[in-house]
Formats: C-alpha cells, structure tokens, sequence
C-alpha cells in the first residue's frame, strides 16, 4: 500500500488542499518530509490518513471550518497492486466513493492490510515523542525480556509489560500462594458463616405442609377459571368476527353490480392518460410553430433582395494585406530616409587610421588582417607568459634539488645493511612481524579458560535440565527425537481428545440430570391424573373389543355385562383423557423427551469410549516414538513435555558444541604462539641478529622492532641520496627544453609579424605594441561594415516608396477614383470602399444561412406534425372509434372500470385480514348462514359471562395470593431460604471467580508461551537489524544488542564499542529511547519482509536529538523507504537540510503552501 496523493479537499484548517507525493522512484527511498511550523496541520495531516482509511468517526475534531456534511478527503492509492482513486466523505454509511462519485466496498481501500483495523494501523505504522517515551519506559518494564520486546516493537505496543504486569496482579486479587487474605479466602469465610447460621434455625414444619396443600388447592382452582374465561373470550372474538364481516360483503357485493353494468372496452397502458394531454398540446404548439416559422422565411427572403454588392471593389477586397504591408513601407521610408542619411554622414574613420599610424591610407580595408594572421597572433601572445615562466621555474628547481642533494650526502649510512643478502632477511622478519598478531595472548587464554569453565557448567546443567534420562553428552547426539511436525500434530491429536473427553463427561452429567427430572415429571403427572397414557388406552380399548366379540358370539346376560363394564372403563378412560387433556399431552412430549435423552447418553457414553480409547492409542504411539527414537519410554507420554525435552536437549547439543568450539579455540593460540615464535627466532638468526631461544614472543617482537628500524633508515637514507641524483639530471633536461621552447616562440613571431603590414613599421612590434593594434583594426573593421549597411538600407527604402505609390495609382484607376492627391489619401479612400463592399457581403452571407437554418427548421415541423397524426391514428384504431375525443372517452371509462376492481380487491383484503380465512369461498361460506340478530344475542350473553368469569378469577387469585402470604410469613422459614440462597450465590460466585482465574491465568501463560515463540522465530531477523540500526543510530557508541540467557528467559543486552555490555534496563533513558527506534526499524523490516508494505508514519521523534543522531535516524528512515514509504513530519526547518544530506532523493512538502486561505474559486455540491 502506498499513497501517491492526498487531497485534503475540506477537512480541518484545509481547504482544497493537496499533497502530492507522486509515484515511486525506481533505485531510490521512498522517503518524504512534510515541514510545518506550529499548528500548520502536521496531526491534522496524520488524522486525515487515517480517517481516509478507516472513515470519519461519529464525531471529529476536525469540522470545526467545514460542516460534518462537507467534510471530504481524497487520495491516490496504490493498492493490490495497482493504482486506483478514492473519496471518503462524512456520512454513517456508503462513505467511501470513487473518483466518479460511485461507492465502494470498504474492503478495496483495505485490501492491503490483513485485516488490520484503525487502532492497530495507528499503533502499528505511526511514532510520535509519547510513544518513543513509552517505549522506552517499556524497557525498562519488561527489565529486557526478549520475548516481550521484540513483539511489542514488531506491533507498535509501547506497553505490553505493563498490561501483562497489570493482568498478573489481577487474578492474585483472588487467590495468591501463601496468602492469607484475597477474594477468595473472604468467599470461604462468608459461606463457612452462612452454613452455620442455617444449622442454627429450625422449622415449624405441619403449619407450613398445611399451608402448602392450601396454595395448591387454590391454584388448580385458578388454572381452571382461567381456562374457562379463555374460552369465552374466544367464542366472543369469533361472533365479532362474522359481524364485521357481514357490512364488507354487502358492499363488495354492490362494487360488483356497478362493474357489471359499466361497457368493456380495452384495457390502455397506464401511460395513455397522460400520453394524450401531451398530444393535444403538441398539436396545437406545430400548428402555431408552422406559421411563424413562415412568415420569418418570407421576412429574410426580402431583406436578401435588398443588399446591393460593388464588384470591382469585391475583386480588390484579397488585396488588402499586401496594400497595408506597402503602406506601413512607405510610412517607415518617410521617417527613416533622412536620419539613415545623418548617420552615414556621422562615421569617421581617419581617426583610427591616425592612431594606426596610416593617416594618408586610402582604402582602409587593406589594413585589415586575415582570422588566421590575427588568431596566431593572439594565440603567440597568450603563450609567451607560460614559455617564460617555464624557463624560470626550471631554474629554480635545478637550484634546490642541488643543495638537498649536498645536504644528504652529509648524512653516515650503514651500508652493510643494505647489502642484497641482509635485505631479503629483513623483509622477511618484517613480513613475519606483521603476520604475528599484536595482542597480549596471555590475556587471550586467561579469557578463554574462563570461558571454557563457564561452558563446562552450562553443559553440566542443560544435562541435569534432561532427566529422568541419564547419559554421557556424546549418546545424547545420537538420538532421534520425533520431529516437530510429529510433535505438533501429537498436541493438536491430544488437546482434541482431552476436550472431547470434557465436553462429553459434562454433557453425560447433563443428561443424567436431565433424565433424573422427566423421570420425576412423569410419575408425577401419571400419579395425579391416573394411567391416561396411550399404551393404557390401547389395553382398555382391546378388553372392550375382546368383551364386544364374546357378548355377539353369547349374546347372554353375564357376557351383556362384562361388555357393559369394559364400556364404561373405556368411557372412564376416555373423560379422563379428555378431563386432562393438557396433562396428556405434556405426558406425551415428556416421553419424547426421555426417549430422546436415553439416546443422547448412549451416544455420548460411545464417544466418551472412542476418545478413551483414541488417547489411549495416542499416548501408546508417543510411547512407540519414543522407542523408535531410542529413548526411555518412561520420560513423558504427554506431548508438550516431549517438545520441552526436545528443546533441552539442542540446548545440551548447543552448550556441547560452544565447549568444543572453545577448546579447540584454545589449542589453537597456544599452538599460533609457538609457531609464531620459532619463525621470529629463525628470521633474527638470518638478518645476523643474535638472541636467546627461550626468550618471549613479547621481547622477541620487540628487538625485532628494533632492528627493523634501523634497517629501513639506512636503507631510506640510500635510497634517497640515488632519488636526488637522479632529480637534477632530470631537472637539467627540463631547463634545456624550456630554453628551446623560448626561442621558437621568438623565431614564430617575428615570421607573423614580417608577413603582414606590421613588417612597415621598421621594427619587431613588441606583444603589448601589437595588442593595440589589434584592438584599433577591430574598430576600423566596425566603422567599414556601418557605412556599407547604411547605404544599402537608404537604397531599399527609396525602391519601397516607388512600389507603393505605383500601386496606389493602379488601384485607383480601377475604381474609378481620381489618381491626384497624396498616396496616403488615396490609400484610405480604397480602404473604406473595400470596407463597404465587405460589410454587404458579409450581411448577405448572413442571411443566406439563417434562412437556410429556418427552412431546416420548417421541415423538422412537419416531419413532428406528421408522426403526431400517426401516434392519434394508432389511439384510435386501438378503441376502433374515429374520432380523439371517443379516444378520451374509452380511457376514462377504462380508468373507472380499473378504479371499480381495486375497490372490489381492496375488500376482499379487509375480509381475508378480519377473518383469517385462505380463500373468498370460506368467507362466504362463513358468512351465507350467519344470522346477524341471532349472533348479536349470543355475543350479549357471552358477554355478562365473561365479566362473571373474569370476577372469579380474582377471587380465586385473591384467595392464592393470602394462602402464599400466610405461606411467606412463617419468618424461620423465610431466614432459612434467604441463608441457603446466599450461600448459593456465594457458591457461585466462588465457581464464576475461580473459571475468571483460571483462564487469567491461563492467558498470562499462553501469552508468555506465544512470545517466547515469536522469540524464537524472529529473533534472528529481527537482532541483526535491531544491531545494525542500533549502532547506526548510536553512531558507533554501542556495536548492537545480543540475547543472554536470563533466570525467566532470554534478556536483551547492549554491547558497547569497547566490549562491555548493559542490561536493556540498565541502560539511560536517552540510550533506552534509541534502543526502542532500533527495535521498531527492526520491527517494520520483519513486517514487510513477509506482508506487502505500509505506510510508516513518524510525527517529530527527534525533538531530543542532537543533528549527529537525526542524521542517522534519517539512514534508518532512507533504509526503510527502500522497502515502502515512510513519512516524517517536522517544525524544524533544520531537520530538512539534514534529511537532504543523507538522501539526496527525499522529497519534502511544506505544510505552509497548503494551508493558506483562498477566496471562493467554485461551488462544489455533495
């Protein structure tokens, strides 16, 4: 994602503003400043992004100028991959168009996200002062946990220590380890007293069954008298439904009789209506149109008779430019003549020919000289300063080399040193020497031994971390834990098992209650309603048809009977059913209902089995993989403890390897110090340099040192006299060239100056004599080329005067004007006839295209006058009349005919709402039989019925509501309840706080866990370029940061430029503040190394920066920008100057330009 530009179009301060951050430069940083002064907009400008992307909140700050429905942004983005146009505007909804107005899906302008949403975006992708602050307070908080950084710069989170800090102390508000006050603790204490005030109370237990038995009578009682007033109620609802049903009928009966009696005609388009106003009027407007169009024709016909054209005036009319040309000739000849004259006459040339010498010269022209003659002339006298300082310069350098040469030669010089044999032995102890490190090796392998102890115990330890499996490091390399694909699908496989498990227990437990509780209902109901059930029924209603068999087979008294007696239990059973009608059909939901619970705990009890046995395959397969791998299958069968161990195990494998490394770096000092000693020994012996074998390398360095020295002096001093030698011999050749070079240059210039008029003067001219002459030929060359021009000018105005008033003449007598008088005069005469002339044709041309346009006019009339008939001919033919007025007449009676039909629809909606019914057959039905008198007596008699029954319902109610007051009253009772329902909610409270603990404290772990994983995924990354951009930053004070085992994890720690090292919490609060913009350019890089890139936004965060470190946050940010764009906002002007510096290429926008007021330029409307 990238913004191209941004149109602050009305928003804020802004009015029509924009920002133009073009298209990206291919090779370069994408790197912009935008500068303004104080209140200039910079936050403003931030907000707008941001709004642009996300939408304009509810309410925002900034329409304080432009109205919430005025406010609009606008940019061009470069999103999914290509550039596209987008305008946000202040609206709830639908607030994001496109440059042609057309809304757009929030999902185009945010497809480069991921899903970010507004706070993570301005989190995420924007610095200011208060989070770099906070950021380094962060540090300073997590006291360097690795984990913890690293993501909190990758995300733009200045707090996450805190926020983990403040969860923590959360969940110990309930329940600490050892302590002896929390939430918790003062739940246990208060269910503890409920408990034993409850013991304390007793019972009155016969007044309350007593009382029980009375509030059940007395609600059977109310059940009943409710039902039976439903039924009135619903017996009343249905007469007023056929009352109000029988007026509709009648007048829908009567809207029919009047359809009936109305013609049919053919049923119009809806648009005919209005379609036929239109022709009246169109008709009426042709026929007007026509005769006007008539009358204007005949009008312009006589005005074109009327214009009369001048001929030969029109022929000359083509003329006019050349004769205007002519005439402004002849005007500038009158005025230029005379002074062209004045000026020729004013040129003096015997001046110049006096000052050259040559007063009596009669063709000056001869004087002058050839471009070569004057170029080599010019060129001799330009190089005869260098051929002179060449000479002398010579001789100087001859002078000084021979006096350094008497000098050196003064100097003793050993030359037994600088014979070939002891040469080539010292250049060998020099080479060794400089192979032969400089540093204290002592103090080399006193670091290394504590080095390699200090490995030696971190080896020790990572083995104990290893247990219960117990070995030498060497057999730890050799086995093979399962791979961490094998690992992870272990954990997905038993996390999925566990939970099935769970959630199966649970949902078991659940219908067990449930099946406990319909068990209860249906002996219940079975036991105050009797057998009424079906399978009852059905064994009744067999014995009564088995009694009917034997009694039709008999046909005797005692078979009479038992028929009789198998009868009336049927009859019994049947008035029982209907008696508890409701109670049966409850009875038979419930036993739905438990059929179907049985069937969920067999299924439940299945899948509680197969999970049993999956995780018991499982954790014999981890078992199985241990095994294969060479493992003690007693170390874990649980997954997350494998990877544990397999991690440990890298960590022994890793520790092994750093001691190897370490001792192998040991014994190879020890054996460099040794090999470097003997060759110092060996090469002392051959430059004849005597010393002890068992002397140090330190000593042995030294007098190596010692006589190097004195060998490259003697030798510096031979070379040096050999140098000096040769110089002046080389210096001797320098001054004889330089001595030649002179007298060419004399011979050369006397050749020119004999080849030319120069040679007159009697005498070589000297260079100074001949630059002045040169100077007064220029002028004499100036003065010839004058005269001639102003001659030549004279003769071609005279020849332009003759031309003009030639034509002139001509002209005249072609019109018929009088060729006497001024030529002027007569040019004006000729201009005015042509001026007439042109003005009639003109007027003519005119007038011949209007009435071309009228007549066009008149024929798109009639062409309008003759479809319009066709249209009134297509009306008529359709309601086969012959006349537009019987038109009118059929589609008014059409529209009555529909009007009639939507009344006839629109009652029998009425009726289909009033009485429910699905079709107008029912209705009538309903309605064919109704007696009105009839039904308005029984609705008056329901109706005293109804009031009598809605009084016994509140007696009845009454009587249940004393019966439960006198059931309230019984206070111990009462106290019991209320102990028992606060020692519930108490209960509850404890089960509802302990799962909030829980899973506080299983999302502090799981949040720990998942940053120590991004650690570990990211740490590589990331601390490189933390390190780079770190020292960069730090301008090389701290060489970057490294990780080091801590007592909770992995600790950043700063290296400082001489080796020592800081914690991260150690560090200033100025270094701590740099630390965290090292991070976040770390951050930002690890985003877009696997994202697409996003705008990276910094609002002055150099505010305490000296210009040495915002040069180099301005690398960082250039480096940035060679990933996606960074923009860095400012109000120091200084800041710019800098930026420029380190990326010639950064593009800076001044905030100034855009926030200056305009008048109203145009009216945009939304």
């Amino acid at each position: 994602m990238r913004i191209n530009r941004l149109d602050l179009t009305r928003y804020g301060k802004f009015t029509d503003g924009v920002l133009d951050f073009g298209y990206r430069s291919i090779g370069s940083p994408d790197l912009h400043i935008i500068y303004g002064p104080n209140e200039a907009g910079k936050s403003t400008t931030f907000d707008a992004i941001v709004d642009l992307v996300f939408g304009i909140g509810t309410s925002s700050r900034y329409g304080f100028l432009h109205p919430y429905p005025t406010m609009r942004i606008g940019a061009g983005i470069n999103v999914g991959g290509r550039n596209r146009e987008f305008v946000r505007i202040k609206r709830p909804q639908n607030s994001l168009l496109d440059d042609q107005e057309r809304v757009l899906p929030e999902v185009d302008i945010k497809a480069d996200l991921g899903g970010i949403d507004r706070d993570a975006f301005a989190t995420m992708f924007s610095l200011d002062d208060e989070s770099l602050e906070k950021g380094g307070e962060g540090i300073l908080a997590s006291k360097g946990n690795l984990g913890e950084l690293l993501f909190a710069a990758s995300a733009g989170l200045a707090d996450l220590s805190r926020q983990l800090t403040v969860i923590r102390g959360d969940a110990d508000t309930f329940y600490r380890y050892r302590a002896r006050s929390g939430t918790l603790a003062e739940l246990k204490g208060r269910i503890s007293d409920l408990k034993q005030q409850r013991e304390a109370l007793d019972l009155q237990a016969s007044e309350f069954s007593r009382l029980v038995i009375e509030r059940d009578r007395l609600a059977g009682l109310y059940e009943e008298a409710i039902a039976a007033r439903a039924g009135t109620q619903r017996r009343i609802e249905e007469v007023r439904c056929v009352l109000n049903a029988l007026p509709v009928m009648s007048r829908r009966g009567s809207l029919r009789d009047r359809l009936t009696d109305l013609g049919l005609v053919p049923q119009p388009p809806e648009t005919w209506r209005q379609e036929l106003q239109e022709l009246k009027r169109s008709e009426i407007e042709l026929r007007v149109k026509l005769e006007d169009v008539s009358a204007t024709v005949a009008s312009l016909e006589r005005e074109i008779e009327e214009i009369s054209i001048d001929p030969a005036a029109l022929a000359i009319a083509s003329q006019v430019e050349e004769l205007s040309e002519l005439r402004a000739r002849y005007v500038t000849a009158e005025k230029d003549i005379p002074k062209l004259t004045a000026r020729a006459s004013e040129l003096s040339i015997e001046s110049i020919l006096i000052q050259l010498g040559r007063p009596g010269q009669t063709t000056p022209a001869d004087l002058l000289l050839d471009a070569a003659t004057t170029g080599s002339l010019r060129s001799l006298m330009e190089s005869k300063s260098g051929v002179d300082a060449k000479y002398s310069s010579a001789q100087d350098e001859l002078l000084r080399a021979e006096r350094a040469l008497t000098n050196q030669e003064g100097v003793e010089v050993d030359h037994a040193l600088t014979s070939a044999e002891r040469v080539s032995a010292f250049e060998k102890l020099q080479a060794i020497i400089t192979a032969v490190p400089k540093s204290d090796q002592d103090v080399v392998l006193r670091s290394l031994a504590r080095r390699e102890e200090m490995a030696r115990r971190t080896l020790a330890e990572a083995l104990t971390a290893l247990r219960p499996w117990q070995g030498q490091v060497e057999a730890l390399s050799s086995l093979v834990p399962p791979t961490s694909a094998r690992i992870e699908s272990w954990k997905k496989s038993f996390t999925a098992l566990e939970d099935q498990q769970r959630i199966s227990r649970a949902e078991l437990q659940r219908l067990e209650l449930e099946t406990r509780r319909l068990e209860a209902e249906i002996t219940t109901l079975r036991t105050q309603a009797g057998r009424i059930d079906e399978e009852m029924a059905t064994v009744i209603r067999e014995e009564r048809d088995h009694a009917w068999t034997l009694h039709r087979q008999t046909l005797d008294n005692s078979s009479a009977d038992a028929f009789e007696i198998a009868m009336r239990r049927d009859d019994h059973l049947i008035a029982q059913r209907l008696m508890h009608f409701a109670d049966m059909g409850r009875l038979n939901q419930l036993g739905q209902r438990l059929a179907v619970v049985v069937a969920d705990s067999q299924s439940q009890e299945k899948i509680l089995a197969e999970a049993r046995s999956e995780m018991e395959a499982l954790r014999s397969e981890i078992r199985r993989g241990l095994a294969q791998s060479g493992s003690d299958p007693a170390i874990t069968e649980n997954p997350w403890e494998m990877e544990e161990w397999s991690r440990r195990r890298e960590a022994a494998l890793k520790s092994r390897d750093e001691l190897a490394a370490i001792e192998r770096e040991i014994h190879d000092v020890r054996d460099h110090v040794d090999r470097s000693r003997r060759l110092i020994v060996q090469a002392l012996a051959d430059a004849k340099i005597p010393v002890a074998m068992d002397t140090d390398i330190g000593s042995l360095i030294s007098f190596a040192e010692t006589a190097l020295n004195a060998f490259h002096a003697s030798a510096n001093s031979a070379a040096q006299i050999d140098r000096l030698r040769n110089d002046i011999s080389e210096r001797k050749h320098i001054l004889e060239a330089a001595d030649e070079a002179s007298k060419t240059w004399l011979s050369q210039w006397s050749a020119l100056c004999a080849a030319c008029w120069l040679r007159d003067l009697g005498h070589i001219p000297s260079v100074g004599a001949v630059t002045e002459i040169l100077t007064l030929l220029e002028r004499l060359a100036s003065a010839v080329d004058a005269r001639e021009s102003l001659v030549d000018r004279i003769q071609k105005m005279a020849k332009d005067k003759h031309v003009f008033e030639m034509r002139i003449h001509e002209l005249s007598v072609s019109l018929g004007l009088s060729a006497e008088g001024a030529p002027l005069s007569l040019c004006q005469a000729i201009f005015a006839r042509i001026k007439t002339v042109g003005h009639n044709a003109d007027r003519h041309r005119n007038l011949r295209e209007h009435l071309d346009g009228v007549r066009q006019d008149e024929h798109a009339l009639r062409v309008g006058q003759g479809l319009l008939m066709v249209r009134m001919s297509e009306m008529m033919d359709f309601f086969s009349v012959g006349t537009f007025e019987a038109v009118e007449t059929s589609i008014d009676l059409a529209y009555r005919r529909r009007d009639l039909e939507n009344s006839i629809a629109q009652s029998e909606s009425e009726l289909f709402e009033m009485t429910g019914a699905s079709s107008m057959v029912e209705i009538e039905a309903m309605t064919a039989s109704a007696d009105r008198s009839a039904l308005a007596d029984e609705l008056a008699k329901l109706i005293p019925l109804l009031d009598d029954q809605d009084a016994r319902c509140r007696d009845v109610f009454h009587c249940r509501s004393k019966a439960q007051d006198s059931l309230d009253a019984i206070g111990g009772d009462a106290r019991v309840a209320s102990i028992e329902e606060q020692r519930r909610t108490a209960l509850i409270e404890v089960e509802e706080s302990a799962r909030r603990y829980m899973e506080i404290r299983a999302g502090v772990a799981a949040a720990e866990h998942a940053l120590a994983i991004y650690r570990d995924r990211h740490r590589s990354g990331m601390m490189a370029r933390a390190s780079d951009a770190f020292r960069t930053i730090s301008r090389g004070v701290y060489q970057g940061v490294a990780a080091q085992p801590g007592k909770d994890g992995d600790v950043l720690i700063a290296v400082s430029a001489s080796g020592g090292s800081k914690a991260a919490n150690e560090l200033s609060k100025g270094a701590r503040f740099q630390l965290y913009l090292a991070l976040r350019v770390a951050g930002y890089h690890e985003f877009v190394a696997n994202r697409t890139s996003v705008p990276f936004i910094a609002d002055d965060i150099m505010e305490t920066f000296d210009d040495f470190r915002a040069e180099e946050a301005f690398r960082l940010f250039a480096e940035m920008g060679t990933h996606g764009q960074v923009i860095y906002l400012t109000h120091h002007r200084h800041l710019t100057d800098i930026a420029r510096k380190v990326c010639p290429n950064v593009r800076v926008h001044n905030l100034e330009d855009l926030g200056r007021p305009t008048g109203f330029q145009v009216v945009a409307a939304e």
